[in-house]
């Protein structure tokens, strides 16, 4: 008798840690998590009064080998003619329901500048001098105030492969006396400030010398235009 209430008692924790297993099972069972990509640039930077079209982003599921392209939802506003950085977020579902996000800054801004001189609008060859560098490009937004892709020349976003979280978009700001300055200037290692400007119509070559403010680390960034 004693033998199978003993029996009794192990078939009943095994049937209890069978269930469990499969409720835990079933607890922890991952949904798959969509794949997302933002198309164009991050920040995007443009001039107080200028219209916003929202290039969008990317987003597909990979499940047992088959690829489903995902809608999104844009969460929020930007207000183009408030000054000021918005936070766009977007809202995708997978095919289970649950919701991812993915967020993107806008900087909209004001600065006053002075047409002392042209820069070319374009693409650019970059280089960290002595080193590498990727593609940078240069847009004119106002008066003496320039849209640049990346301070740091493409070095540490294309050359290096760290990927765009690590170029540093700024604004690029003329002053009364031909000085140059940056504004807005930040990327995956923190601020980035320029000093030293000089462009040189002839060649059309920019040069410059960029700091990586949190590192207080310096180099020299050269750009020049592309025929």
């Amino acid at each position: 008798m004693k033998n199978l209430k003993y029996l009794f008692i192990v078939f009943s924790f095994a049937v209890l840690f069978v269930s469990c297993e499969k409720e835990y099972e079933s607890y922890v069972k991952e949904t798959p998590a969509p794949h997302m990509e933002l198309i164009g640039g991050n920040p995007i930077v443009l001039f107080k009064g200028t219209p916003y079209e929202d290039p969008g982003i990317h987003a597909i599921e990979i499940s047992n080998g088959d690829t489903t392209e995902l809608e999104y939802k844009v969460l929020n506003e930007v207000n183009v003619d408030v000054t000021g950085t918005y936070k766009l977020q977007y809202e995708v579902s997978n095919s289970e329901g649950y919701k991812f996000y993915l967020s993107r800054n806008v900087s909209i801004v004001s600065f006053t500048g002075y047409d002392v001189f042209e820069i070319p609008e374009g693409t650019y060859d970059g280089v960290r001098v002595g080193r590498g560098g990727g593609d940078v490009e240069i847009k004119k937004l106002a008066a003496g105030v320039y849209q640049i892709s990346d301070l740091l020349g493409g070095y540490y976003d294309q050359f290096v492969g760290y990927g765009p979280d690590y170029a540093a978009p700024a604004i690029l700001v003329i002053s009364e006396d031909g000085s140059v300055r940056s504004e807005l200037g930040n990327s995956g290692f923190g601020p980035v400030v320029i000093s030293n400007f000089v462009f040189d119509e002839a060649t059309n070559v920019i040069t410059y010398t960029q700091t990586l403010v949190d590192y207080d680390f310096p180099f020299d960034v050269q750009l020049t235009l592309k025929q």
